[in-house]
């Protein structure tokens, strides 16, 4: 038993609660405020998502891989921004995540469902490094167009792997701890981000392409920890259609997944293209570091706050307004305009990550959890996609019109929401 669910020796909540008790007790009366105090310290009492080892594990190797993440990808699209020297071409290297994403992940959502999940995380993560490290040399020898079709082959492993490794860490612990698990993930991994992050300008004039050594090899090692993860073994009943058809048929999936499509087609817009908008707005390398590990930052602030507000709604109108001043926020003239729209961007992500998980979960099951995953995540980037391919043509002709079509968006998303109330009606 863990200590955290222990008010002292040999006493837990269960033997604390009045309706376990066989005694009658007399009806009490709570007030309101009090209650909600003592269900928040029942909560933070609560066994640790650390007290499950595979979690624990999962979660360590994960925050060293999240500190070298931003060493390979900023560097990445850094050197391909000012070795292509076309927007355009620019265009392909920034969608490649989401163009991968639409054909790779409802494969790694029946591979991560139909077979040993444990085995196949653990493939596709060795996999990873060897084409970060035929990127580098790509870039060391200025062969761009080798590298982008590397970029492409690292993207589709990379999501496999990220299909299997998102089921793992919603389900490595019960239900009840699952958003405790996602602050707990986030406070081991968002510092390590931003560490990352704000070496990335030194490491990068320092080494060169050569950073993309440090990631590739902080990623060989930390599988050594991941190896033979206890995660699912997986099920023979699974087909390649299942999650299509749990979006088909399940109001909180369908609501869920068209949802974040329009969301997330909105963000491709300001994550994808930061370090062109600072860029366009006078900013350096310096900014866009800045940028990035604000971002992080506050994007960890918002995954506190989660475990402690737990209304549906209030988190889909908060996520909505978050966003709609991001797009506003564009319209000022100024390098600190995409600072403020990346950091206000991710603290609306922070809370719209918990509505997404929960109505899935409900919807999909555990054991179905990752056919889910997959298909969402391929629709999302059929609608990312389409909005970095067109963001080439409308940032020539304006910021108003890149404005206006986030907006939109963004509205689309609160109109789908409207409309799948059984997501509005969650217990979170």
């Amino acid at each position: 038993m863990s200590l955290r669910a222990r008010f002292h020796e040999g006493v837990t909540f269960r033997d604390l609660n009045p309706l376990n008790s066989p005694f009658p007790r007399a009806p009490v009366v709570v007030h309101h405020s009090l209650y909600l105090r003592l269900r928040d310290i029942i909560f933070y009492l609560m066994p640790s998502p650390l007290d499950y080892p595979a979690f624990k594990r999962f979660v360590i190797a994960n925050a060293l891989t999240s500190g070298v993440f931003p060493l390979s990808e900023m560097t990445v699209m850094w050197l391909f921004l000012q070795g292509l020297h076309n927007l355009f071409l620019f265009s392909f290297v920034a969608s490649s995540r989401p163009v991968t994403r639409i054909f790779a992940s409802p494969i790694g959502g029946y591979i991560g469902d139909r077979f040993d999940r444990a085995r196949t995380y653990t493939l596709t993560r060795l996999a990873t490094p060897v084409t970060i490290l035929g990127i580098m040399y790509c870039l060391l020898t200025h062969q761009y167009l080798l590298g982008m079709v590397l970029v492409y082959v690292r993207a589709t492993i990379s999501q496999l792997n990220s299909v299997v490794a998102t089921t793992a860490l919603y389900t490595l612990v019960p239900k009840e701890l699952m958003v405790k698990a996602m602050a707990v993930n986030r406070f081991m991994k968002e510092p390590a981000t931003v560490i990352g992050t704000l070496s990335w300008p030194f490491l990068l004039g320092l080494l060169g392409a050569k950073v993309l050594l440090i990631s590739s090899s902080v990623l060989i090692i930390t599988t050594l920890l991941v190896y033979k993860l206890k995660v699912s073994p997986g099920r023979k009943d699974v087909g390649f259609l299942t999650g299509f058809r749990l979006v088909k048929e399940k109001e909180e999936v369908r609501g869920a997944v068209v949802g974040i499509v329009f969301d997330q087609a909105g963000g491709a817009i300001v994550l994808n293209y930061l370090p062109y908008i600072i860029q366009l707005y006078g900013g350096g390398s310096i900014l866009y570091s800045i940028a990035q590990a604000l971002s992080y930052a506050v994007f960890l602030l918002g995954s506190y706050l989660n475990t402690r507000y737990k209304n549906a709604v209030g988190i889909a109108v908060l996520n909505l307004v978050l966003k709609i001043s991001v797009f506003i926020s564009l319209l000022v003239p100024s390098p600190w305009a995409p600072v403020y729209a990346v950091s206000a961007w991710l603290l609306g992500d922070a809370f719209l990550e918990v509505l997404w998980i929960s109505s899935l979960r409900v919807g999909a099951g555990d054991d179905q959890l990752s056919s889910v995953l997959g298909v969402d995540e391929s629709l999302t980037n059929v609608g990312r996609t389409a909005v970095l391919e067109v963001a080439p043509v409308l940032f020539p002709v304006g910021m108003f019109t890149v404005v206006s079509l986030g907006l939109a968006l963004i509205g689309a998303e609160g109109i789908i929401q409207l409309l799948h109330k059984k997501i509005l009606e969650l217990e979170i």
